[in-house]
């Protein structure tokens, strides 16, 4: 499917500009807040890859309604639904997709509102971050079609290992001998 100029199509873009920020901050070392920019990223990402499922599929009914039907706003603008609302309102999301979009919903609440150890929960949840970009791009082309998968767009990341070949110990003592010892 490819979609014409307009609302959906541009909060499309900006959910898939916001997927891909999220990998470059997460594979790019060195990055402080990388773990908590990842995730913020993705959070943005899926709320509005759903905003753009809805208004394409129900126009611009996605905002939150007081009880006198007026829509609320915030800063002058319609309040729309959060992630947890539209995991709720779509209704047909598996079960796995589900637990992990609520998993990184709480680890965002937390990034947000309190404090998390970096360096601990990164580790930890390193299956879980690719599960939740796996399933982005997988909900990506149920909604929208392959047109718009992610995987043109990304690469290997280039990885470094602890472990050496004897050549480059070598090189590395000569280059390093005092902090080699230490």
């Amino acid at each position: 499917m490819t979609l014409r100029k307009g609302k959906t199509k541009s909060t499309l873009e900006s959910s898939i500009e916001s997927a891909l920020l999220a990998v470059e901050i997460y594979n790019k070392p060195r990055t402080p807040f990388r773990v908590e920019g990842f995730i913020t990223q993705m959070i943005i990402a899926w709320t509005r890859l759903f905003h753009a499922h809805f208004n394409h599929t129900i126009g611009s009914k996605y905002y939150h309604k007081n009880s006198n039907g007026r829509y609320q706003t915030i800063d002058g603008e319609k309040k729309s639904w959060e992630l947890k609302t539209c995991i709720s309102k779509y209704g047909t999301l598996e079960a796995g997709v589900k637990s992990n979009l609520n998993f990184f919903i709480k680890l965002r609440n937390k990034i947000e509102h309190r404090h998390i150890d970096r360096d601990e929960i990164g580790i930890m949840i390193f299956g879980e971050c690719q599960s939740l970009l796996y399933n982005y791009e997988n909900t990506l082309i149920e909604f929208f079609g392959e047109d718009y998968a992610l995987n043109e767009s990304l690469s290997f990341s280039i990885q470094f290992s602890r472990l050496r070949k004897k050549s480059q110990i070598q090189a590395s003592k000569n280059f390093f001998p005092k902090k080699l010892k230490n």
